[in-house]
């Protein structure tokens, strides 16, 4: 079984942490997380595939580790974690296989891999596609005075807690909630090793909830061209419950393949086994 190991690249303004399954020779495999989280939460799943992948899972910027700076005043769209997804790429010793995320980090793979020449296929669960409308308003010089009542989750990220005494208060906090009840065994420690950090009162979030609310609310970038772009090089796994692939036709119009699966649109913490299978059916079907 291949371990992961903690691995960090230097950009201009910053370094990019993430989790690393080194295995020399084979394909390397990139997953993105999503709005919230960080590269370690996905340790259980990532670590099935780790047989037939070498996996690099980055913690984008104004999560987990990494010190990347995360300005919510200054945050319009998901154009700045695509940026920096493709500098992560450049600074990997061989080109991608295939690229993968969750939620937002599956929207912001797909943003990334339109700006690449011969893109590799990508490979999305749960990607966060709005309706052309939405993407249109985040647009307009209206949004500021808009995006409150568009975008709700925002607000309850703003009001969300982020202070505690250490790291088993948080823990003993959070399995008490229905959403972490139903993660499968391990991942809410493997999200919060990375996930809190360290205050001169105990531990606090490592996403602060004003970032977790711009990253909502960020909606100024434009999925559907890039989806248009890549056309049936991109697989999408949609989750049959609250599913974040709210324009699902918008995809297929543009060649996505797209595929449901039961579930909810956490299913990479509540089933890491079924989206890992996921994983590597997408790969064979991308002839890897």
């Amino acid at each position: 079984m291949i371990e992961p190991e903690r691995a960090h690249y230097e950009f201009e303004d910053g370094m990019m942490a993430a989790w690393r399954w080194p295995n020399p020779g084979a394909p390397i495999l990139v997953f993105a997380h999503a709005n919230g989280f960080n590269g370690g939460a996905h340790r259980q799943m990532l670590g099935k595939v780790a047989d037939r992948f070498e996996i690099i899972a980055p913690d984008l910027r104004g999560h987990g580790r990494t010190t990347l700076p995360a300005d919510p005043a200054t945050h319009k769209s998901w154009d700045v974690y695509a940026k920096d997804l493709l500098a992560l790429y450049d600074r990997l010793d061989r080109r991608p296989a295939l690229l993968a995320g969750h939620s937002m980090g599956g929207s912001s793979t797909l943003l990334a891999a339109a700006q690449m020449r011969d893109a590799p296929p990508l490979a999305l669960v749960e990607p966060v596609v709005l309706p052309p409308a939405l993407y249109l308003m985040a647009r307009s010089p209206l949004w500021p005075f808009m995006k409150g009542a568009a975008i709700k989750p925002a607000a309850t990220a703003r009001k969300r807690s982020n202070g505690w005494p250490d790291r088993d208060a948080v823990i003993s906090r959070y399995q008490s909630r229905p959403t972490f009840a139903r993660w499968s065994d391990g991942v809410l420690e493997d999200y919060l090793e990375d996930g809190l950090q360290d205050s001169a009162h105990g531990v606090r979030l490592a996403c602060e909830p004003n970032w977790e609310a711009a990253n909502f609310e960020g909606q100024a970038h434009d999925l559907l061209k890039a989806a248009r772009r890549l056309g049936d090089t991109v697989q999408v796994l949609k989750a049959s419950k609250g599913s974040t692939v709210i324009n699902a036709s918008g995809l297929v119009a543009r060649g996505v393949r797209l595929e449901s699966v039961e579930g909810g649109h956490l299913i990479p913490m509540e089933a890491p086994s079924i989206v890992a299978s996921w994983l590597g059916k997408a790969a064979e079907n991308a002839g890897l």
